[in-house]
């Protein structure tokens, strides 16, 4: 690390102070996702604003990207039916440094957040203990959002000598179901670079992919009637049996991809005490390895889950097997998304570059891994066509969980790592 590197980092250990402030602010500004399926669903405007007024501040030129409402379409993938993305737009800022012919690094970070309910912690107030940031959106992402505007405006302060262009996208619409619309919208509008570092993820690795991921939707029919009656056929009941189903499909499938998980996160069933229910629905992730992609990509020329989704919809299709009333009344399955999974090959110069910075700052190696959930740097490989990273520092575990928090410390060294990324990919 040359003397110029040393005093970038020592740019970025000089506005801690600014970084804390920064990421107080933006976690108390509620930027729950619409769709977030609780009583906190709300938009991710007020903090998309936020957002901006920082970037104006650190002299970036900001454009607002909309979400166009046939995002899913035009990006060759299954997302959920009448999705709205009215008054919920994609800011981006743009910096040029020196005469700006260097290369483009794409900046990228979702603003909105799961929802609130049943949190253990105030989801707003922001409070530190103990060299923690507790609140939601701390580790998943706004402490990384925040972390990136402070590492640019460390390489913008050290600029001597770098060449090209950082772009900074803030979108909407990862979380809930969103299938990563905003950033989708933004690839679509024909907004690249040369490498994408995406601020999503854990402390202490790059990821340089991650995992497919497919929602499900499982609609069982029984028949209703009352409850103090007879004859009536409970389709929760039903619902229990393809429950177990669905367990099993997922243990055999994490027999042969121990990384991907099958969460069953919807259960519903019923409307009063004295119905017998009459229908029933299971909403799951399914998560999907690579190579079932590349099999897929094989045989029927798509880079998707869809033969993954035929095996499940085939379990599904045994059920008769289970409980013979679904002969005559199947279950009816359909899929809310169907987002690809991603690999860079962390040999490729660029991520090297990357790589190395990120060990370096931290004083020990740091492993290039596949994320076992999905984020926006999938679109940005696969739409894009080019080198993608995710680079966050949240801390494990704590991503939409009762009590999410963010480890300061983590912050403030990811921007140190990220600052020096950024600045030795300008210099070439």
């Amino acid at each position: 690390m040359d003397a110029c590197e040393e005093h970038l980092l020592q740019t970025v250990a000089q506005l801690r102070a600014q970084q804390r402030e920064w990421t107080v602010q933006l976690v108390r500004i509620p930027t729950v996702n619409p769709y977030a399926g609780d009583a906190s669903a709300g938009s991710e405007a007020p903090g998309q604003q936020w957002l901006e007024d920082r970037l104006h501040e650190l002299g970036a030129a900001t454009r607002r990207v909309p979400v166009p409402d046939d995002v899913y379409a035009r990006g060759g993938i299954v997302g959920p039916e009448g999705r709205s993305w009215a008054g919920r737009e994609n800011v981006i800022g743009t910096w040029v440094l020196g005469d700006g012919r260097g290369p483009t690094l794409l900046v990228n970070d979702h603003m909105d957040t799961v929802g609130t309910d049943l949190m253990s912690v105030a989801p707003y107030a922001a409070v530190e203990e103990a060299g923690r940031l507790y609140g939601r959106g701390t580790s998943d992402t706004k402490g990384n959002m925040v972390m990136g505007l402070i590492a640019v405006a460390a390489v913008r302060q050290c600029a001597d000598g770098l060449r090209g262009r950082i772009v900074f996208e803030s979108v909407v619409d990862e979380e809930c179901n969103g299938a990563g619309a905003g950033t989708l919208a933004c690839c679509l509008a024909g907004i690249t670079g040369d490498v994408a570092l995406c601020l999503d993820g854990d402390v202490g690795q790059v990821n340089v992919g991650c995992n497919g991921v497919a929602t499900a939707r499982v609609r069982v029919c029984g028949q209703t009637g009352h409850g103090s009656g007879a004859g009536a056929v409970s389709a929760l009941e039903l619902g229990i049996v393809a429950k177990n189903a669905v367990d099993a499909f997922a243990a055999e499938h994490r027999r042969a991809f121990p990384h991907c998980a099958v969460n069953i996160g919807v259960f519903r069933a019923g409307t009063l005490p004295a119905i017998v229910p009459g229908e029933a629905e299971l909403q799951i992730n399914l998560n999907y390895d690579l190579r079932e992609a590349e099999l897929a990509a094989q045989q029927t020329g798509h880079w998707d889950g869809r033969l993954f989704r035929q095996r499940f919809e085939q379990a599904m299709a045994r059920l008769p097997q289970r409980d013979r009333w679904f002969e005559q009344h199947p279950a009816e399955v359909s899929w809310i998304k169907d987002l690809y999974p991603f690999w860079c090959d962390p040999a490729e110069p660029r991520l090297r570059t990357i790589l190395g910075a990120v060990a370096e700052v931290r004083g020990a190696p740091v492993a290039a891994r596949s994320l076992p959930a999905w984020f926006d740097a999938a679109h940005l490989a696969r739409q894009l066509g080019i080198p993608a990273v995710g680079l966050g520092c949240g801390a494990p575990g704590t991503a939409h969980a009762a009590g999410e928090y963010v480890v300061l410390e983590d912050l403030y060294v990811g921007a140190q790592a990220l600052a020096l990324c950024l600045h030795r990919l300008l210099r070439g």
